[in-house]
């Protein structure tokens, strides 16, 4: 029997390879802690933070809860773990005849983790320091850490900075020591583990590592937020407080809040997570209405000078409170930044994917044409979501375009630069739609007839 293809031969092929772009609706809260040892983990709801040992009193928990609070919440945060090289364990619980456990996980080279479990039995007229000198006595030949005993706690530090985490039984606690690995490691080895998210908040409200991850964040293409409760940020006499070393830096990747209470809640998580629950464009970063979060009662005066710093504020208006301002540091709209990053993705993996997708694009009118499109579809995708402004008409009817693409003639490119199969002078212009944050309304009473024009 013939076979039918020799008269009807059909092949379909998968036009379908696609880049995958940056997660712009999600957050990484970024702390040191003990939980595990994976740099970075997902997590859907709060309740899988306590499962995996964290306390509600821990600044990450206190930071992730504020994000899934917000209505709408995000559908996930992530938590990246900045490294810590020594914890103290201590006895919260004494008794007699007792099992008192520590247990070491460790992460080698190749991500293979182990696991080993340390347990003491407590004799009679068990104290403190017997508990923490028994652990101590079955966990020297660890080879992960390093145990001893200083006074009634047991210390843990790592053997050549190796990767570890630890657990207790309920009758023991940790408490860790400061870290020491500098920001910009912990981001590295975060982005080497997973680089898909957009917005950071820092657990640390130390201002050197403030500083330090708005320096790191200014290279990426990335959003930080974070607060502080420093008197001088609402002084404007004060230039030394966080909000004018931030300012004075001109970061543009930085938003700073003055919150009262920042040293126990992340007024940033909240409203990135509130912010991020709309598409690029179709948000402003002002007037947001936040949840489990406490407003700052502030002075006109200083919220001036909160503001004349580039920085944010909550506060109660009438009975609701809700952000002001909406600003980075280097002076711009927060939510232009988050839109311009958007867009430049949308475009690159937009133009990307034409590349990869076709045998070939033509250096040629009808091949431009093609990389043309590619841009007009991210740029009408931008004013779908109200990034850029539509298409609008003046009195006289003159029209005033939403967005303009220039592109090169083929017979016009030289030879040369055609033998390099480089495109070049691509390029658009694209009108801001911005955002009403106050409204100023004149009006007047008068007893004259009002007569329609």
């Amino acid at each position: 029997m013939a076979n039918i293809d020799r008269i009807v031969n059909v092949q379909i092929s998968l036009n379908t390879n696609n880049v995958s772009s940056e997660g712009f609706n999600t957050i990484l809260v970024v702390g040191a802690h003990m939980n595990g040892t994976e740099r970075v983990k997902t997590y859907t709801n709060i309740t899988d933070l306590t499962t995996d040992g964290f306390s509600t009193t821990d600044a990450i928990y206190k930071a992730v809860s504020v994000a899934f609070s917000q209505i709408p919440r995000p559908r996930q945060v992530k938590v990246g773990r900045r490294q810590i090289e020594e914890v103290n364990v201590s006895v919260n619980n004494i008794k007699d005849n007792t099992d008192y456990t520590v247990t070491i996980s460790s992460k080698d080279n190749k991500g293979i983790i182990t696991e080993q479990e340390y347990k003491f039995n407590s004799s009679t007229s068990a104290t403190a320091t017997t508990i923490v000198s028994g652990l101590q006595s079955v966990m020297t030949d660890d080879t992960v850490v390093t145990a001893t005993v200083e006074s009634e706690n047991l210390k843990l530090v790592a053997k050549s900075s190796k990767t570890f985490s630890v657990k207790v039984s309920s009758n023991l606690s940790i408490e860790l020591a400061e870290p020491t690995e500098e920001i910009a490691d912990t981001m590295s080895a975060i982005m080497a583990s997973d680089s898909d998210f957009y917005g950071i908040v820092l657990a640390s409200r130390d201002k050197d590592d403030i500083m330090a991850m708005a320096e790191w964040v200014e290279t990426q293409t990335k959003l930080f937020g974070t607060s502080t409760s420093e008197p001088g940020a609402k002084d404007s006499e004060t230039n030394t407080d966080l909000l004018s070393m931030l300012k004075a830096k001109n970061y543009y990747r930085t938003f700073a809040f003055y919150h009262e209470l920042a040293d126990s809640e992340y007024l940033e998580a909240g409203v990135m997570a509130r912010c991020f629950a709309i598409e690029p464009g179709g948000e402003t970063w002002a007037n947001k209405v936040l949840s489990g979060l406490t407003a700052d009662n502030l002075t006109k005066t200083e919220y001036l000078a909160i503001t004349n710093k580039n920085g944010n504020t909550f506060e109660t208006s009438r009975n609701k409170s809700i952000t002001q301002n909406g600003k980075v540091a280097g002076d711009e709209w927060i939510d232009v930044i988050r839109f311009r990053d958007w867009l430049q993705e949308e475009i690159t993996v937009n133009v990307f994917n034409l590349l990869i997708n076709s045998d070939k694009v033509p250096y040629t009118d009808a091949g431009i044409a093609l990389v043309e499109n590619q841009i007009r579809q991210a740029l009408l995708l931008g004013q779908r979501r109200g990034g850029i402004a539509p298409t609008e008409y003046d009195e006289d009817n003159n029209e005033n375009l939403g967005f303009t693409i220039e592109m090169p003639l083929a017979a016009n490119i030289p030879a040369n630069t055609k033998a390099q199969r480089l495109l070049e002078n691509v390029n658009f212009t694209a009108r801001l739609a911005g955002a009403i944050h106050v409204v100023e309304i004149t009006g007047s009473f008068i007893y004259e007839n009002l007569i329609s024009e």
